[in-house]
């Protein structure tokens, strides 16, 4: 993991650069760049080094899709899950990872409508998540039964709930 976080943040900071030059260009992939910096520190314990760059893609994405919501809105839902994820990771923030995760919910099931193949997986990840923050918040038995319609969902062909 440790080997994995130097190309990240080499990687951030090549993007940060191209996009101050060219944003249109640039910033959806400096956005993707600060979601996986995010994740690798996460994945090291590293708990308030991982939130910001995971908020700060929210950001990007949340304005790159106000622009054009067609073409950035999945890569919205993912960076607000992804934001959840890190979230529940480091064991912090569990009131914005509930907005959050919950967010990407509302912008994945559409999506899951219109292309299930492709957006089916993301949303049960997003669910999944969802049942850890409400752990964190110490919702347990609304965690439980979330997990157990997922399960069943799961078991039966469906989807999710």
């Amino acid at each position: 993991r440790e080997q994995a976080l130097t190309p990240a943040e080499e990687a951030v900071r090549i993007y940060r650069r191209l996009a101050e030059v060219n944003p249109d260009a640039y910033l959806p992939d400096l956005a993707g760049s600060l979601n996986n910096l995010g994740n690798r520190l996460s994945g090291l314990g590293r708990r308030e080094q991982a939130l910001t760059p995971a908020e700060e893609a929210v950001r990007i994405w949340r304005r790159l899709a106000e622009a054009n919501p067609d073409a950035c809105l999945p890569d919205l839902a993912m960076s607000l899950w992804a934001y959840g994820w890190v979230c529940v990771n480091v064991k912090a923030n569990y009131v914005e990872a509930l907005e959050s995760v919950t967010e990407a919910i509302s912008l994945y099931e559409p999506l899951v409508r219109q292309l299930p193949q492709v957006f089916a997986g993301q949303l049960l990840s997003a669910y999944r998540t969802l049942a850890d923050v409400l752990d964190g918040l110490g919702r347990t038995e609304e965690a439980a039964e979330l997990r157990q319609q997922l399960d069943e969902a799961a078991g039966s062909g469906t989807g999710t709930q």
